[in-house]
């Protein structure tokens, strides 16, 4: 830990989201590009002032990879919720578990697609989950980004959900050197449309145990978005790639989901 930069994460707890049946019927194989994890969730809950509801038992799952030693494992998957009025939420996330955090736990990155209406907010909120890995259930206490990093102040030692902050460790602050627009589409598709881009110009990295770059040209983010009719774009969603490389040569491919919205400072 003492290589990082400890910090404080401004959030709001939203809900406390319980998941069962993910033990039940686990699956792994070794693939052609490494171990492949499968789990599904059969049931759940979400508890909390932003909503209360059930989890749907729908065939969205969580795509995994772990490592041959089963140490170290990523998520990417989706899941419904639905709330107690029948609304119907998309969670979509993805997260890690490793031995960096403690054992049984793990961490994540979450953005919603809801309807307009009493959940429309879900959809500009950049969330993040903490998760408890059970012998029932895995209990994820999940929280909005409310502010940016603080580097200063104590550990917030409420209740989960009373904490006002989070504890996490600066890696590395990110600054872009492309062109806004040089390279970006707009495609106007049926199923909504995406936003395209390619950074052209890269971008450069530094933290308090790692410096690089932001390589040119391997960037690649498909993007969605809300455009309205007069052409402001008040809500985006990320899903991006992004090579890295330090400055002793070493690549390092990052992915990671994001928002933009009305919601948050531009």
């Amino acid at each position: 830990m003492g290589d990082y930069m400890a910090v404080q994460i401004p959030v709001e707890h939203m809900f406390t989201l319980r998941l069962e049946g993910l033990a039940d019927n686990p699956y792994q194989f070794d693939g052609p590009f490494g171990r492949r994890a499968f789990e599904r969730a059969t049931a759940g809950t979400a508890t909390g002032n932003a909503v209360q509801g059930t989890v749907l038992d729908l065939l969205a799952s969580d795509y995994g990879r772990a490592s041959s030693d089963g140490r170290l494992q990523s998520y990417n998957g989706s899941l419904a919720i639905q709330a107690d009025d029948g609304t119907v939420i998309l969670l979509h996330y993805r997260g890690r578990r490793s031995p960096r955090y403690a054992e049984g736990t793990s961490r994540y990155q979450i953005l919603f697609q809801a309807p307009e209406g009493k959940y429309g907010w879900f959809n500009g909120v950049q969330a993040i989950g903490y998760g408890d890995h059970l012998d029932d259930c895995t209990v994820i206490e999940i929280y909005a980004l409310t502010g940016k990093a603080e580097r200063e102040g104590e550990a917030d030692m409420a209740p989960p959900a009373q904490r006002r902050t989070v504890p996490a460790d600066l890696i590395f602050s990110r600054r872009s050197q492309h062109t806004p627009g040089a390279t970006r589409h707009i495609i106007p598709a049926p199923l909504g449309t995406r936003y395209l881009t390619l950074a052209e110009g890269g971008g450069t990295l530094q933290g308090p145990r790692i410096k690089g770059e932001w390589v040119s040209g391997y960037s690649w983010s498909p993007h969605r978005i809300l455009q309205r009719a007069d052409g402001e774009i008040p809500l985006w969603h990320f899903d991006l790639d992004v090579l890295l490389k330090t400055d002793d040569g070493v690549p390092i491919l990052m992915s990671y989901t994001g928002v933009s919205s009305e919601r948050y400072e531009p």
